[in-house]
């Protein structure tokens, strides 16, 4: 923070420099100026950074050329977390009379982000809208702002009028966000009974990305508890051919849903699919307990080591050892338990799903990265403690 008033400092010298240099000089002796910016830069280099600031505030005239210097102020401050100060500084601009249209416009955009900084949402939003109202050069960062705060508030329809507002500004990159909107109305929807209207808001999403994992397994979820497990299914299938490394998120469903049209064997052919086209432990671990149901512990340990020998899991080798201890009588059937001891702590203590974006990882997966805030950005981990 030192080196960024130091700079600051620096750009405030040149600035007064600049102004001094157009004077004509009237009589010998500092100017009481030059011995303000003298006083900040003394406070600065003896870290008193605070007062320093103000002094180099009540140094600076406010012009069109200073404009910029005390934008620089207002971040720092905003970026201290000291948000009270940015708002003042900022105000203070949109009080001055000779700033430019565009200057204008830069202050009351960082405002607004002082304003979201501080939690004033609806400060924040008046600005923004008014930015776009406008058709200022901030548009597209002011409506990228304005979905944030509908995210924060959980106003998806808003959300996604903005979300189609930016498309139509070449922002490819927001129709799966639009999806995850559109599953939130739906998980609210269902919430509260209307099965019909999540049904509406999940076929909106698949408009909107084909290719939405989520949308895919809140349809078998929803279908599912509709008793409706042909159309469970159909969802819950679509899964590996939009994400595979989703797949082991279907597996549970999917087992309930076959059995509940007494298919066992169409579930253990679809695993075997599953495997062919994505291995995963997940995968492999269903397969085997599903043969060891139907045919016995041989061939459910059978599958399982098989597999472990090409790829080496902690979860694999954890099932596979309850396999085994089933089997197993006297002293190795105390060693594997210790062994089975040993990886399921292994297992307990490591995380299942990561952030792709930020590398935020934990047990549940989050659709919305508590992190860096993505969306779809978390999957499951793969590798010899994960997938």
């Amino acid at each position: 923070m030192v080196g960024s008033l130091l700079f600051l400092a620096i750009v405030i010298g040149w600035f007064l420099g600049k102004a001094e240099r157009k004077k004509k000089p009237s009589h010998v002796g500092a100017d009481p100026i030059t011995r303000e910016y003298f006083l900040g830069l003394n406070l600065l280099l003896d870290d008193k950074q605070d007062e320093a600031m103000e002094v180099f505030m009540r140094t600076l005239d406010v012009s069109p050329d200073t404009v910029d210097t005390y934008l620089v102020m207002g971040s720092l401050f905003r970026r201290r977390g000291e948000v009270d100060r940015a708002i003042r500084i900022h105000q203070d601009l949109l009080a001055r009379p000779a700033l430019s249209k565009l200057q204008q416009n830069t202050v009351r955009f960082e405002l607004a982000r002082d304003y979201l900084k501080a939690g004033l949402l609806d400060r924040a939003e008046r600005i923004l809208k008014e930015l776009v109202t406008e058709d200022s050069v901030y548009v597209v960062r002011s409506l990228e702002l304005l979905l944030s705060i509908y995210e924060q508030e959980k106003s998806w329809s808003e959300a996604i009028e903005t979300g189609n507002v930016l498309i139509g500004k070449g922002k490819a990159e927001i129709p799966p966000r639009l999806a995850h909107y559109y599953c939130e109305m739906a998980e609210k929807a269902h919430a509260l009974g209307d099965i019909v209207d999540a049904r509406r808001h999940l076929k909106k999403a698949l408009q909107v990305d084909k290719n939405s994992v989520r949308t895919s397994l809140l349809q078998g979820r929803f279908e599912f508890d509709s008793a409706e497990y042909n159309d469970a299914i159909k969802s819950l299938r679509r899964v590996r051919h939009q994400d595979d490394d989703f797949s082991s998120e279907t597996l549970a469903l999917l087992e309930k849903s076959y059995e509940a049209l007494n298919e066992p064997r169409e579930y253990i052919k679809y695993l075997f699919t599953l495997l062919e086209q994505h291995p995963a432990i997940s995968i492999v671990i269903a397969l085997s307990e599903k043969l060891r149901q139907l045919e016995g512990d041989y061939e459910g340990a059978y599958v399982l080591s098989e597999y472990l020998k090409k790829r080496p899991s902690v979860r694999g080798l954890h099932r596979l050892i309850d396999f085994h201890l089933a089997n197993t009588e006297g002293p190795a059937k105390e060693n594997l338990a210790l062994l089975q001891a040993f990886t399921q702590q292994m297992i307990h203590n490591k995380p299942i799903y990561q952030c792709k974006a930020c590398g935020f990882d934990g047990k549940a997966l989050h659709w919305h990265c508590p992190s860096c805030l993505g969306w779809g950005t978390v999957k499951p981990i793969h590798g010899l403690e994960g997938e």
